[in-house]
């Protein structure tokens, strides 16, 4: 699919823009000639600088919300190895539960949630049930009033880490549902008709040149709306964001179980 959208997005301009010049030097042949472009170059290369400054800062946007939300994952993944070791200094009946709590919130994550972001950009239930579970232990009968009165730091520690790791959790979520906002595609696509279009009007005697030069900016824009449309979704297409921070996480918890 996505290697298909890549083909038309970029291909599809360069076949306007190859077509647009024969047409428009059969339809302009006697009535423009290069002296024209004395008046169409400096024209072009406003609205150039404009389009330009434009689709960069697109460009610019969609990459730092991809790098945001890639890192926000790796936050929220390494949350739970603080949270893991500091349920290891709590009484078994606690701690063993914690941390069985933690590694299925882990699984759930991997095997459940991730698949979800990919395909709907849903978050998964399950997951979110584990760490509402965590939560629950406060107040269940898991950490008892006695537990947090012997062992204050660990509990502590064990609700901030919670916190964190619910805090990672909501904004990885939000960051799989964030998308470019339509006016902007509106904008952006337009602008690239504009100036593919003007790149057809400016006239050469040779046409070979003047469809090579065009073919290629054509093709440049098409691949920059590409790269901005796979990054504005970052846990989907080609370059999705995996689960990685997550498997690493788990087998930081495998060290930390044999006491490392």
């Amino acid at each position: 699919m996505y290697a298909l959208l890549a083909i038309l997005m970029i291909l599809g301009p360069v076949l306007y823009t190859i077509a647009g010049i024969l047409i428009s030097r059969k339809i302009l042949h006697s009535r423009i000639r290069e002296g024209h472009n004395d008046v169409c170059v400096p024209i072009f290369l406003n609205a150039g600088v404009l389009f330009a400054v434009l689709l960069g800062f697109m460009v610019v946007a969609v990459w730092e919300s991809y790098d945001n939300a890639k890192t926000i994952a790796a936050t929220e993944a390494t949350s739970l190895v603080p949270l893991y070791r500091a349920a290891g200094n709590l009484p078994p009946e606690a701690g063993d539960k914690i941390r069985a709590l933690v590694r299925e919130y882990i699984h759930q994550v991997i095997e459940d949630e991730w698949p979800q972001q990919a395909t709907t950009g849903q978050a998964s239930s399950q997951a979110r049930k584990q760490i509402g579970d965590l939560y629950r232990a406060f107040g269940d009968g898991t950490i008892t009033t006695q537990m947090k009165k012997d062992f204050p730091l660990s509990c502590n520690v064990v609700m901030q880490s919670i916190t964190e790791v619910s805090t990672d959790r909501n904004k990885r979520n939000l960051a799989a549902n964030e998308d470019i906002p339509s006016v902007m595609w509106f904008t952006i696509l337009g602008g690239s008709l504009v100036i593919v279009t003007m790149g057809v009007v400016i006239y050469m005697e040779r046409p070979f040149p003047h469809i090579l030069m065009a073919s290629l900016m054509s093709a440049l824009i098409g691949l920059l709306l590409y790269s901005c449309l796979i990054l504005s979704r970052p846990f989907q297409g080609p370059i999705a964001i995996t689960p990685e921070s997550f498997e690493k996480t788990l087998v930081i918890l495998d060290d930390v179980d044999r006491g490392n």
